[in-house]
Parts: structure tokens; sequence; C-alpha cells
């Protein structure tokens, strides 16, 4: 079996987020991986939800801003030690961009939540968790809101966690 060696973590900055973020960092901290945060601006989203004003271009950029900031909020809100964390914003489509990003970062294992804070306009076109659970070149983890998160220290007695992490 291959070493996983860079995990990413798509993080919406929901509650979801926090705990894919942890099951990513525990996964990471056991194999001695690199953590990827990444965040994807839809600009197909945030058009639907600017406010009708002529400076689009001012808009976009506080938009980045913004979830330049969160994200690195982010970071450093939740603990993390012995892991690196490299951070990426990227504007696009969601799916497109996460599995792109993957791809040219040698991403070995994605963790992902199964529904983020835009969950009602996912279930009407279909979930970014779906899409890159199909289109995935390597093993997604599809993380359900509200479930335990294994500790790395117990790690060792699930078996499934062996099949993964090594």
């Amino acid at each position: 079996m291959t070493q996983v060696k860079n995990i990413l973590v798509p993080i919406d900055f929901s509650t979801s987020s926090y705990q894919v973020f942890e099951l990513g960092h525990c996964l990471a901290k056991h194999n001695g991986a690199n953590l990827h945060l990444i965040h994807v601006i839809d600009p197909v989203y945030y058009e639907e939800q600017k406010p009708r004003i002529s400076d689009t271009e001012f808009i976009h950029k506080i938009r980045f801003e913004n979830a330049k900031e969160e994200l690195r909020k982010f970071k450093f809100e939740v603990p993390h030690s012995e892991v690196e964390i490299i951070e990426a914003l990227i504007e696009g489509i969601p799916h497109k961009e996460i599995l792109s990003y993957s791809r040219q970062n040698d991403i070995d294992m994605i963790v992902i939540a199964s529904h983020g804070w835009t969950n009602l306009s996912h279930m009407l076109m279909g979930s970014i968790a779906d899409k890159i659970m199909r289109q995935s070149d390597v093993p997604v983890i599809c993380v359900k809101s509200n479930v335990s998160v294994i500790k790395s220290r117990e790690m060792r007695r699930h078996s499934f966690a062996e099949n993964w992490v090594g």
C-alpha cells in the first residue's frame, strides 16, 4: 500500500468543516502527512447573492479578502500540532477546483463533509461531496454531520482505519 503523504480537506467554514478538519488532522498526524486546506469561492453562488450595485469588482475583492481572513482564522482556531498545513483559496466551480487541486498537488486522500453550509442548494443541484466521490482519482472519506471523529491514538484499534492509513 502506498504511503499517504498529502491529505486534502475542502472547507466552507461551516460546523461540519471543523469535524472534517479534525479527522483530516488526525489522519495527517498518524501518517506524517501534509494537510491541505482548500476553500473554493463559487462565482455562480455569489453572483446569485450579490446586492444590486454597480461595482462588482469591489464586491468580488471584498468577498475574496473575507474568505482569506476566514481561512486564516479557521487554521488558527482549530488546534493542530506536528502537521504541516498548506492553505489554498481558489475561485471556481467547487468540485472541479477541488479535483484539479488534488491532481496538481499529489493528494493521496480527500476528507470532505457530506453537506456544508449551502445544504439546501446542494440537495437541489447535487452535492459537491457526491461529485468529488464519483470523480476523484484518490480515496475520499465523506463525513456526515454530527458524527464523532476517531482520534489518532485510537486509529490503530480500528481495522477500517488501518486499511486507509497504512
